[in-house]
């Protein structure tokens, strides 16, 4: 089994190193942690298939050598993040990196509008303020039929609603 197909975790653990009976994992949970370090030692050198482990703290590796014969790697994987009750944190939904930053810069936006109106309006009462005043400039110009998009809106309501 080559490095390449085993499972990796962004942020939560990777596989540094792997060849046949011996692996090291970059977990961070284990960095600058050595008490979560030894008490993932003593668990895992009480399995059957391990040889020996040592954690590294500085770090946040753990190498384990052990018997292929009787534990696979991707099992062993398993029992890693077992062992140190990462199994739910795998599964997290995570926002990416792009997302956040837009994120915290709507909410830069919305304080901002927030503190120069009083407390009067926020980004989205802005927003909703701006398509209503629009939206009279358009009635104003041609007050006897409503733009496309409100035909279509009004089309689709009647399709999937039924006019009610």
């Amino acid at each position: 089994m080559y490095k390449k197909m085993l499972p990796e975790f962004f942020g939560i653990l990777s596989v540094n190193h792997y060849i046949k009976n011996r692996i090291r994992l970059k977990v961070q949970v284990l960095k600058d942690n050595v008490e979560l370090c030894e008490e993932l030692q003593g668990k895992m050198i009480n399995l059957n298939g391990i040889k020996n482990v040592k954690c590294n703290a500085l770090v946040g590796s753990v190498l384990i050598n052990y018997d292929e014969e009787i534990i696979d790697p991707i099992t062993l994987i398993g029992i890693v993040l077992n062992l140190l009750g990462l199994e739910e944190e795998i599964f997290e939904t995570k926002n990416g990196k792009i997302t956040n930053f837009f994120k915290e810069l709507y909410a830069s936006i919305d304080h901002t509008i927030y503190n120069k109106t009083f407390g009067i309006l926020d980004t989205k009462s802005s927003i909703a303020l701006c398509f209503f005043i629009f939206g009279i400039r358009k009635i104003r110009q041609n007050p006897i039929l409503p733009n496309g998009v409100n035909l279509v809106w009004w089309g689709y309501n009647l399709l999937t609603k039924g006019g009610n």
